[in-house]
C-alpha cells in the first residue's frame, strides 16, 4: 500500500500580505518565506472566510463559510445557538485526516473544538495565567474597562488573561520531534501550527523606541470614537508602546523570527528526504489594522487589511507560479483531499488544484464575515467589494462605531485602500 502525502498546515496569526516583501513590500523581513515560494504556488488575491481567529481557523477545517457551518462570532462573543449548529457540521479535516490513517498532530496549544480529531496536541501547564481572567463573561467585562481602571487592575494583579504564549521554535521543535516519531511508525502526517507571535502583542520582540513618528497622543486625535479611543490607551499600556512605529517594529522583528522558525521546519523536511512526499502550506487566519480607515490593533471592518492573508502551497513537483484569481481558505480541506486522492465533501470550498493546473477560475466573487459584528459582511470581486450591515454597527472588539451605515461599496480597481465610498454618491 502507497503512504499517502503528509500535510503541514502553517498559520501565522495576524500575518498581512502587505507587510511581506514576498507580496511587494519594499523592506524584505521574509527572505526564507521567498526562498520557498521559489518552488511553491503563490497567492496574491486569498481571504479569509472571516476576520477573527476562532472562526477563521473553524471555516478552514471544516471547508464551510461561517454562515454555513454556524459559528459566526469570535469568542468570548459567539452565541450558544452557534455552538448548537457547528455540532452538526458533518466535515472536520483533523478527524477526517485521523480516520483514514494519519498522525494528527497539533504542535500548538489547542482550545474550543479545534482539539477534536488530532492524537496530539500541546499541553502545557499555563503559568501566569489566570483562568478567572480568561472567563468568557470576564473577559466581556475587561474590554469594556475604562483605561485607568484596565491599567490599574492589570498592575496589582500582574496576571495574564490571555493563554500561555509559546514562540515558534518550541512549536517548531515539537513538530520536528513528532515528525519523526511519525516516520518510525512509518505513518502520513498531519502537522497543524498556528504560529502566534506575528500576533499583536508580539511577544517575543523587545520593545525599541522610535523617534518621530505618530505618537498615542496624536492618534487619538485620530480616532472618532471614544471606546475606540479607550481600547487603544489599553493597547499601548500592554507593551508600554509610545508610538505607532514602536508597535510596528515589534511586528516586522516578529515576522522575521518566524520567516526563520519556518524555514527551519522546512529545511528539515527536506533533509529527510519526505519533502516531496509532503503538501506544505503557509497562510494567515486573518490581518490586522495599522490605521487604515482610522482602525488601529483591530480587525473589524471588512477591509482588505484584515482579510486578505498570504498563501504559499508547496507540494509534490509543484514549481514556481503566481496565481492571481479570488480564493479562501475554506478551499484548504478539499485541495489537501485532492492531493491525498480523497473524495470531494459536500461542502463550500474548493480544490485549488484545477486552477493551479489548468487556470480554471473557481468563482467570480467571495463573501466574508466580520465575527467582530452582529450581522456584518461582504461580497467582494477582483474589482469591486460591497459591505453590508444588517444589525449593530458597533465594534465588539475595540468598541468603534464605525459600521453603522447599512451599505459600503468600494472600487478596488481605482481605490484599492477603499478611500472613497460610491454608495455615498
Amino acid at each position: 500500500m502507497i503512504k499517502k502525502l503528509n500535510v503541514v498546515l502553517i498559520i501565522s496569526d495576524g500575518l498581512r500580505p502587505k507587510d511581506l516583501s514576498l507580496y511587494g513590500r519594499k523592506e524584505e523581513y521574509d527572505s526564507n518565506l521567498k526562498k520557498i515560494a521559489e518552488e511553491s504556488v503563490v497567492f496574491e488575491k486569498n481571504f479569509t472566510a472571516s476576520n477573527a481567529s476562532d472562526s477563521s481557523v473553524t471555516a478552514m477545517f471544516s471547508g464551510q463559510l461561517p454562515r454555513t457551518n454556524g459559528f459566526i462570532h469570535q469568542h468570548p462573543f459567539m452565541r450558544d445557538e452557534e455552538i448548537e449548529k457547528l455540532k452538526k457540521n458533518k466535515f472536520w479535516l483533523p478527524l477526517y485526516l485521523q480516520r483514514i490513517g494519519y498522525q494528527t498532530i497539533s504542535a500548538t496549544p489547542l482550545h474550543l473544538w479545534f482539539k477534536k480529531g488530532f492524537d496530539f496536541y500541546m499541553s502545557k501547564e499555563q503559568k501566569g495565567q489566570n483562568k478567572f481572567l480568561n472567563n468568557s463573561f470576564v473577559k466581556k467585562i475587561l474590554l469594556a474597562l475604562p483605561s485607568w481602571a484596565y491599567s490599574l487592575g492589570k498592575k496589582i494583579s500582574k496576571k495574564r488573561a490571555s493563554p500561555q504564549f509559546y514562540p515558534s521554535n518550541e512549536v517548531v521543535d515539537l513538530a520536528i520531534e513528532k515528525i519523526k516519531e511519525s516516520e518510525k511508525e512509518n505513518k502520513p502526517f498531519f502537522v497543524f501550527m498556528h504560529l502566534v507571535d506575528t500576533h499583536y502583542p508580539y511577544p517575543i520582540a523587545e520593545m525599541k523606541k522610535f523617534q518621530g513618528g505618530k505618537d498615542l497622543n496624536k492618534l487619538l486625535k485620530e480616532v472618532e470614537f471614544h471606546s475606540q479611543r479607550e481600547y487603544l490607551k489599553k493597547r499601548f499600556f500592554d507593551i508600554q508602546a509610545h508610538s505607532i512605529k514602536d508597535i510596528e517594529n515589534r511586528r516586522d522583528y516578529s515576522i522575521k523570527f518566524v520567516d526563520k522558525q519556518i524555514y527551519r521546519l522546512y529545511e528539515f523536511i527536506k533533509k529527510e528526504k519526505i519533502l516531496e512526499d509532503t503538501i506544505f502550506i503557509i497562510t494567515s487566519d486573518h490581518g490586522d489594522s495599522f490605521g487604515e480607515h482610522s482602525i488601529y490593533l483591530c480587525r473589524g471592518g471588512l477591509y482588505d487589511p484584515t482579510i486578505q492573508t498570504p498563501l504559499i502551497i508547496k507540494f509534490p513537483n509543484s514549481k514556481k507560479e503566481i496565481i492571481n484569481e479570488l480564493t479562501m481558505n475554506i478551499d484548504f480541506a478539499p485541495t489537501i483531499l485532492d492531493l491525498i486522492g480523497e473524495k470531494k465533501q459536500n461542502i463550500d470550498g474548493k480544490s485549488l488544484i484545477p486552477l493551479i493546473k489548468s487556470g480554471k477560475k473557481l468563482r467570480d466573487s467571495i463573501t466574508i464575515t466580520d465575527s467582530y459584528c452582529n450581522d456584518r459582511f461582504c461580497e467582494r470581486t477582483k474589482t469591486k467589494k460591497t459591505i453590508i450591515t444588517n444589525s449593530g454597527g458597533k465594534c465588539y472588539l475595540c468598541g468603534g462605531e464605525h459600521h453603522k451605515q447599512k451599505k459600503e461599496v468600494y472600487d478596488l480597481e481605482n481605490d484599492s485602500d477603499e478611500l472613497n465610498d460610491l454608495s455615498k454618491k
